[in-house]
């Protein structure tokens, strides 16, 4: 199969091209916004996802029978700073791969987020209201509604990702383990609480998906709810850093400019039924493996 990914030179990105290189199944064209350069032995081709003739010409020329698309503007802070791009990349880009797709009647697998949720309650499913709180998440939502309107379609929810640190874009997780790493106490929230899921079992649950018929939504997180704190605190005594230096915080305690929700922790229920033998292992098992 001949497969477009996006946001190929991100951390999840870096990680779906490494496994379809080691895989050698299928034909991969990587697009990478502005990054040049290979990734897993996959040359990478630079498509600005804000720029829609340059996003037609690579589909033209790359002609390909699935796009996983998990290029985005990535952060809450990004998107709130620059609105215009924001809509651009998450929303318009996302629109044109989905037109595309539905004429010429090709797969689509989109990465969304827990954020569209409001974080009102826990375990979110797939059919519960979105009512997201933060802009991130409301051109995650509206790009939503653009893949589901395609027959091959599917929008796969994923929570916070971790991983053992890796060279290509450091992520929060990456960062603030590097910062334990070298002594510096850290503030965690006790409050606010996801589905925690490593890179190394999102990369392998969207390679598995792109190739199913599955269609709709499903939630791509892990099986434990746990706050950013029992994250942390789990993740140092397992790498050998003084669980102390994991400060308990609050969100009252932290001044931003939007509102946070409190806990979006997906119900993973419709994954596991697709995928009844997907690895996800906890914090522990994944730092002292040494994976993403």
């Amino acid at each position: 199969m001949r497969i477009v990914v996006t946001g190929a030179s991100g951390r999840l990105g870096s990680e779906l091209l490494d496994r379809l290189a080691r895989a050698g199944r299928h034909e991969v064209r990587a697009w990478s916004g502005t990054t040049t350069g290979t990734r897993g032995a996959i040359a990478l081709r630079p498509v600005d996802l804000a720029d829609a003739p340059a996003i037609d010409r690579a589909l033209d020329e790359d002609d390909p029978e699935a796009i996983l698309h998990a290029g985005c503007l990535s952060t809450a802070e990004a998107v709130r700073r620059d609105p215009e791009r924001a809509r651009a990349v998450n929303v318009e880009a996302t629109r044109r791969l989905a037109g595309w797709a539905a004429s010429r009647g090709r797969r689509l697998v989109f990465t969304s987020t827990d954020l569209v949720f409001d974080g009102s309650r826990s375990w979110y499913r797939e059919d519960d209201p979105a009512r997201p709180v933060l802009a991130y998440g409301r051109t995650k939502l509206d790009a939503e509604a653009h893949v589901l309107g395609t027959p091959r379609g599917l929008v796969a929810r994923l929570s916070l990702l971790f991983g053992a640190p890796a060279p290509a874009a450091p992520d929060f997780f990456a960062l603030a383990l590097a910062a334990l790493l070298r002594g510096e106490p850290r503030p965690f929230f006790v409050d606010e609480f996801r589905t925690p899921l490593p890179y190394s079992a999102a990369a392998e649950a969207l390679l598995r998906l792109v190739v199913s018929d599955a269609t709709g939504i499903v939630h791509v997180g892990g099986r434990e709810r746990l706050s950013r704190f029992d994250l942390m605190r789990r993740a140092a005594i397992a790498s050998g850093i003084d669980p102390s230096l994991v400060l308990p915080g609050r969100q009252a305690d932290a001044a931003f400019a939007e509102p946070r929700p409190a806990d979006v922790s997906l119900d993973t229920s419709r994954l596991a039924a697709l995928l009844p033998d997907l690895d996800r292992p906890p914090v522990e098992a994944v730092l002292a493996a040494g994976v993403s």
